[in-house]
């Protein structure tokens, strides 16, 4: 067991977040969960699994895919499964690092893509190399996003990304044609000049709608307009990031998204369906918001891609919630059959389609035809061909934290070279503390 306690749980306390553990009273379980360790029960193995709550779809996909599992080792593998709510953006993850301390992990864990690193180099998750069947048949992104060093350690069965929706309407009214090809994806300027046509502040419409959740969000939405601009956030091996977070490429990419709130193309306190409700005529957001948008059967909306620096690719961001094994569990082979059950081409095709998500699984896309034509195709193209993986640092939960914050204050008006500064240097002690 490596430095957990100084490899996450302190680095969340760093970060300003409120640390409290989720009680046993605010766990969502089933009736057979009744602890949070593995066990026997006569010859029948007992294995724990943790995953967020989330939507409605994905716990009912999630409980009917491990009540199969049940079903179909019954008397041999019982699978008790808890949906943990996320009281602050970190809470799970706090439950995660709680559990570390007292040995008490459950057998499987969910974990966002971009902690696989520090729950790696902390001795919470081990690595599932050569436990994975039919390996090749994964997207890239999904086995990047799953390594560290050289060992797989993790696994999931969507992926995602984030893409331009638009509104139809608005877009023909003021004679905007959006791409509908990767080759002619918008440049910055493009995306620019659209948002600025758009904006008719006398009727409250703003050019683009994005939210500023605190949290993995922000890293996650805007991290590709540094990456198309030769920017990025730390070195490949995790070295440093001094240079690299505040290189003059990445204050470029953030002076860029600056000027859209400067401008007031973009309200910095739009309402939850400010997109929705026509207050906006495009919106950069996740994968998962067209299934959302289905409820809204009078706004007609279409996709286009992430918008691209005039320096780079096109690239847009890629990473989802995935499964590790932990360290504690003493049932490798049954938590390696369940880890293979759930990202499975079927339950991959059946969680992608709860979710709103891509699959991970390629062959999960022959059983997604709509997905083949616009504007979903829009998503799969990203994910199978410009994917970039957020860093791979044991220090990202530092970096992830303090970088949102400074985006935040730079939309307020901060100065950009100043913030990235600050954040370069503060990610920079933790990985000097890491490394003694």
């Amino acid at each position: 067991m490596k430095r957990w306690g100084l490899g996450f749980l302190s680095i969340v306390m760093a970060a300003g977040i409120a640390t409290g553990c989720s009680s046993n009273d605010d766990v969502v379980s089933n009736e057979a969960s009744n602890n949070n360790q593995s066990g026997s029960s006569g010859d029948v193995v007992n294995l724990t699994v943790w995953h967020p709550e989330s939507s409605r779809e994905m716990t009912a996909a999630y409980s009917e895919i491990f009540e199969e599992f049940n079903e179909m080792h019954k008397g041999e593998i019982e699978v008790s499964y808890e949906f943990i709510p996320r009281g602050n953006q970190y809470a799970y993850e706090d439950q995660v690092s709680a559990a570390a301390s007292s040995s008490s992990l459950p057998d499987l864990l969910s974990l966002d893509g971009p902690n696989v690193a520090n729950y790696a180099d902390s001795g919470i998750i081990q690595p599932i190399d050569g436990l994975v069947d039919n390996i090749d048949d994964f997207v890239d992104s999904v086995i990047v996003q799953g390594t560290f060093g050289d060992e797989l350690y993790a696994i999931g069965p969507t992926e995602s990304t984030v893409a331009l929706f638009y509104n139809v309407e608005m877009l023909e009214e003021a004679g905007i044609t959006p791409p509908t090809s990767l080759e002619d994806a918008w440049t910055w300027d493009e995306f620019y000049e659209a948002a600025k046509t758009l904006t008719d502040r006398e009727n409250g419409i703003y050019g683009v709608n994005w939210t500023l959740d605190y949290g993995e969000w922000i890293i996650y939405f805007s991290g590709p307009t540094v990456w198309s601009n030769s920017g990025g956030f730390i070195a490949e091996d995790g070295s440093t990031t001094e240079g690299i977070m505040n290189s003059p490429e990445t204050i470029e990419a953030l002076e860029f998204l600056q000027k859209f709130a400067e401008e007031g193309l973009v309200n910095l306190q739009p309402t939850p369906t400010e997109f929705e409700d026509g207050n906006a005529a495009m919106m950069l957001m996740g994968s998962w918001q067209w299934e959302n948008l289905k409820e809204y059967p009078d706004t007609e909306w279409g996709i286009t891609y992430y918008p691209r620096s005039p320096k780079g690719e096109q690239v847009s961001p890629s990473g989802d919630w995935t499964w590790g094994m932990s360290t504690n569990t003493e049932h490798q082979e049954e938590a390696a059959l369940l880890l293979n059950f759930l990202t499975n081409e079927e339950n991959g095709l059946k969680l992608a389609l709860a979710s709103g998500k891509p699959a991970a699984r390629k062959s999960a896309f022959d059983n997604m035809t709509e997905w083949n034509e616009l504007p979903l195709r829009v998503l799969k193209d990203q994910v199978i061909e410009t994917s970039h993986p957020r860093p791979r640092t044991t220090s990202y939960p530092v970096l992830s934290a303090r970088y949102g914050e400074a985006v935040q204050n730079i939309f307020l008006g901060a100065d950009v070279k100043e913030e990235l500064d600050r954040v370069a240097s503060e990610v920079e002690r933790d990985i000097e503390r890491q490394s003694r």
